[in-house]
């Protein structure tokens, strides 16, 4: 993904390095990553392989970023293609009971 959209990505790249400095020299970019997805109103469901990625993933929940943060990690993402085009996605577009739109891009 990175790689074959290489300024793009790198803008966002770029945009999450900027708020992680912010945040403090030890904050990780997953930490931005987890915050931008909660921020998004979304399910995060972090995986982690030793107990350093646990304790990352739980440092996320210390801060949140702000609105012109989310903002500025939105605009940067938008050159980047989605990597499932919605009418690609296997997900129903819209829940059957509460008609909650369930995938957009």
């Amino acid at each position: 993904l990175f790689a074959e959209n290489g300024p793009a990505a790198e803008r966002l790249l770029d945009s999450m390095r900027s708020i992680a400095v912010k945040r403090g020299a030890d904050t990780p970019l997953s930490q931005v990553a987890l915050n931008w997805c909660i921020a998004k109103n979304t399910c995060v469901i972090p995986g982690a392989r030793n107990m350093k990625q646990v304790k990352q993933n739980l440092g996320a929940l210390q801060w949140s970023l702000t609105k012109d943060e989310v903002a500025m990690l939105d605009e940067a993402s938008k050159a980047l293609p989605s990597l499932v085009p919605p009418e690609a996605s296997p997900f129903p577009k819209k829940d059957k009971d509460t008609g909650l739109i369930m995938f957009d891009s």
